[in-house]
């Protein structure tokens, strides 16, 4: 007698498979990490002056702001919670400008205006320092004007801004920024020319429509902003 047919295993094909990996993905995908969900605040019963000190301890940059902080359009009024900072010379002898530990140089003499032509004031748009949560303090600032004459200024930046608003170009309004697109932390630049000390602001704003028609690129307002100025 010949020996009884053994049993075949039954065969494994794709279409008995798909179902498995389709569950296993579902599965994947459904353990989201923690880390990974954005955070949403629940409402909150507290009073103004508890939403005031929660703020306080959360921006340390920006005192008196009792509401949350988008860095979008959002935020209107818009407020800054930090800033960058940069200084600038011009027409003087020596010219040193000092904010708190920022890095500072001796510019002995600092040239003109007039010698960069077409770069001014593109010049200002750099900063030195970015992303400052809070003011380093007082601006001491001490030159030779372009005769020679020794002055001395000191700027508080806590004073001319105080309620940490942005201070936008009167071009630009809500209804021209974007939803939920970022706005950049403002620079605040100090500039000196000869005798004359200027506070500039410049902030990254996006904006619906090009800013220089047929520009693609150019659907943002980087414009300066003077918000001190003091001859001496």
């Amino acid at each position: 007698m010949s020996p009884a047919p053994r049993p075949h295993a039954p065969r494994r094909t794709w279409a008995g498979l798909i179902p498995v990996a389709a569950l296993a993905l579902c599965l994947a995908a459904c353990q989201t990490p923690m880390s990974d969900v954005p955070y949403r605040p629940r409402p909150s019963n507290d009073t103004a002056m508890e939403r005031l000190s929660k703020a306080v301890a959360r921006y340390p940059g920006a005192p008196n702001i009792d509401r949350e902080y988008t860095g979008t359009v959002a935020d209107w009024p818009l407020f800054f919670i930090r800033h960058n900072y940069s200084s600038q010379c011009f027409d003087t002898q020596y010219c040193l400008v000092k904010y708190g530990a920022v890095p500072h140089e001796h510019r002995e003499p600092t040239g003109s205006i007039a010698s960069l032509g077409d770069h001014y004031p593109d010049v200002l748009t750099g900063a030195v320092s970015i992303a400052i949560d809070n003011f380093a303090g007082p601006v001491e600032i001490t030159w030779r004007s372009k005769d020679g004459s020794p002055l001395e200024a000191t700027l508080d930046f806590d004073v001319l801004f105080k309620d940490r608003l942005v201070p936008l170009p009167p071009t630009v309004k809500r209804e021209d920024i974007p939803e939920r697109i970022g706005i950049g932390h403002p620079t605040i630049i100090v500039e000196v020319v000869d005798r004359t000390v200027n506070v500039y602001t410049r902030t990254f704003i996006p904006m619906k429509t090009e800013q220089i028609p047929g520009n693609r690129l150019s659907r943002h307002n980087v414009d300066l902003v003077r918000v001190f100025t003091q001859t001496y």
